[in-house]
């Protein structure tokens, strides 16, 4: 098994426990593709780690790790790859099942050199398009969220103007209303904010860019910005933290959407009591931790790995008491990977929510971005 192939051909993975129907495979389409071929389920599924795979013809009635076991690995590892099942023993329940499961389609052995050379083709003309659809679709977030932000960014300074009475004098009727209006430009400014991130994480263009600072300063920041929003709610917000340095050398842009997009969750998602906010160094002095710990509407324990979902929130009914995309979380996480952070939630519904984040005092610039960007596209 040759792991020397050309880039320029797509490649081909043949999964058949049968020497005859995987050799002949290999025969028809090494003209056209780089052809791995695996003799077991499990070797398959090695072989989606060490090569670039863009489609699968899979046996579904091999033994032991089965062909159904090996299609859901390979949805999970990328659900872009296409599969074509092949099966000698003509089962439609077993094919239905495997196209359940994302397969492209399926042929039954003895199959035809130009059905499978064709099946072949337009599976790999789907993912194609695929691809493709889903940059026209990034590119497009990418543009009209930088479209909109620019003029509503301008609305927002303005009004902040208007609020702080630096070019006249407001009555208290007048006051109420632009209150009103810098609250919503503000958390559209927000949905906009987030989405724009996620472009550029998809995208993998969100390197990490390195500068001293201190921790402390991200949380004045964040308080600040969100302070009409709390006195609007009535919250009680209490900072704990130490006098002394909390200096990190990371990239500040990225560990403040981290801190704001959690901390507006709290915000958001208490409508009364108290949010609790620590700022302290890790127990081993090896980095910094932020903690958020609210008194809100908490989250189902069984939603909670859902909540990093992008578009998702726990309450999805039609008539959802909070708005917003469900982007902040998502964003926050992948952000807090790509400088080496972590993040962590638990909550329960009725009592509140605590996230932990935690960041190493000195970032590596080429961190690599860890989630799967073909989940999010």
């Amino acid at each position: 098994m040759s792991l020397v192939m050309d880039i320029s051909k797509p490649s081909i993975l043949v999964v058949d426990d049968e020497m005859g129907p995987r050799e002949s495979l290999k025969m028809i389409l090494n003209p056209y593709y780089n052809v791995h071929t695996a003799d077991r389920g499990t070797q398959a599924v090695e072989m989606l780690k060490q090569v670039p795979v863009d489609l699968v013809t899979v046996d579904l009635k091999m033994p032991g790790f089965s062909g159904i076991n090996v299609l859901e690995k390979v949805k999970q590892h990328d659900p872009d790859i296409e599969a074509i099942i092949i099966t000698g023993y003509g089962s439609l329940d077993t094919a239905i099942e495997g196209l359940r499961l994302g397969a492209f389609d399926y042929i039954s052995k003895p199959f035809d050199v130009n059905h499978i050379l064709s099946l072949v083709r337009r599976g790999l003309e789907r993912r194609t398009a695929k691809a493709r659809l889903r940059q026209v679709k990034s590119d497009f977030l990418s543009n009209i969220s930088h479209e909109l932000r620019t003029p509503l960014s301008v609305v927002v300074g303005f009004v902040y103007l208007l609020l702080n009475q630096v070019i006249g004098k407001l009555s208290d009727e007048q006051q109420k209303v632009l209150e009103t209006v810098y609250r919503n430009s503000e958390e559209l400014l927000e949905l906009i904010d987030n989405v724009l991130w996620m472009t550029s994480l998809n995208a993998g263009d969100a390197n990490a860019t390195l500068e001293k600072f201190d921790a402390r300063e991200v949380v004045n920041e964040t308080l600040k910005r969100h302070e009409k929003m709390i006195l609007a709610k009535g919250l009680q917000v209490n900072v704990h933290g130490t006098d002394r340095d909390l200096a990190l050398v990371s990239d500040r842009a990225k560990i403040e959407r981290v801190f704001q997009n959690v901390f507006n969750n709290a915000v958001k998602f208490t409508a009364h009591g108290e949010i609790n906010v620590k700022v302290q160094a890790t127990a081993d002095k090896s980095g910094v931790e932020f903690e958020i710990i609210d008194t809100g509407v908490g989250i189902e324990e069984s939603k909670i790995d859902s909540i990093f979902e992008p578009f998702h929130q726990a309450d999805t009914s039609v008539q959802r008491a909070y708005s917003g995309l469900g982007l902040g979380l998502t964003v926050a996480r992948r952000m807090a990977e790509l400088v080496g952070g972590k993040l962590s939630v638990s909550s329960k519904a009725g009592s509140g929510t605590r996230v932990t984040m935690t960041f190493p005092s000195q970032a590596n610039a080429t961190t690599p971005l860890v989630a799967d960007q073909r989940k999010y596209g």
